[in-house]
């Protein structure tokens, strides 16, 4: 199904389940935030405006600040990934009109979550004595969605954006499951590639 979005060219698109902050200081988008403010509404946030095919994720405002009369700082939390067909820089701020991306394939199992949850609390502990700055996150595991909690735990990896835009285009659950287990296998097998 087809929806038109406001949409947000941040240079970034986020997993479904992760949280995370935005300034915003251009006048196009503090007029969006305020209208998604008022209307209650979500809005796209993507890597550019340039790009139609692009994957973007839905975002819902989760909490605002004003920071100055010209910026505010926006907290999102991403419901969902979509692929744009469309993009329209002719109004007031972009819309973009996409279609939702849709799951295909089967989910990996509690074991394989288990396994991939505990290889990546390793691959943080190797990244955290090479010198990143982060700590080990909680893990929660929800037997009931997997499918989400594999997003979840591509939110706790950290990785470059073009590993964070390769999972996030793959649409095949089993595909993806194994992108993020081989990502996270190379960083246990040699930490200093």
């Amino acid at each position: 199904m087809i929806v038109e979005f406001p949409f947000f060219g941040a240079g970034i698109n986020y997993f479904p389940t992760e949280i995370s902050a935005l300034r915003v200081f251009e006048p196009r988008y503090l007029l969006l935030i305020g209208d998604c403010i008022n209307n209650k509404s979500t809005f796209c946030v993507g890597k550019n405006l340039e790009t139609v095919g692009q994957i973007v994720s839905e975002v819902k405002i989760i909490e605002h600040q004003d920071i100055s009369n010209a910026e505010q700082l926006v907290v999102v939390e991403s419901v969902g990934i979509y692929k744009v067909i469309d993009l329209d820089l002719t109004k007031e701020y972009p819309l973009c009109k996409s279609d939702e991306l849709i799951n295909v394939g089967l989910p990996p199992s509690e074991e394989e979550l288990m396994d991939l949850q505990t290889d990546i609390k390793k691959a943080i502990s190797i990244l955290i004595e090479q010198g990143i700055d982060m700590q080990i996150p909680d893990f929660e595991i929800d037997i009931e969605n997997r499918i989400l909690s594999l997003w979840n735990l591509c939110t706790k990896m950290p990785m470059s954006l073009e590993m964070r835009n390769e999972i996030l285009s793959i649409n095949s659950i089993d595909d993806r499951y194994d992108v993020l287990n081989n990502y996270v296998q190379r960083i246990l097998k040699d930490p200093f590639k």
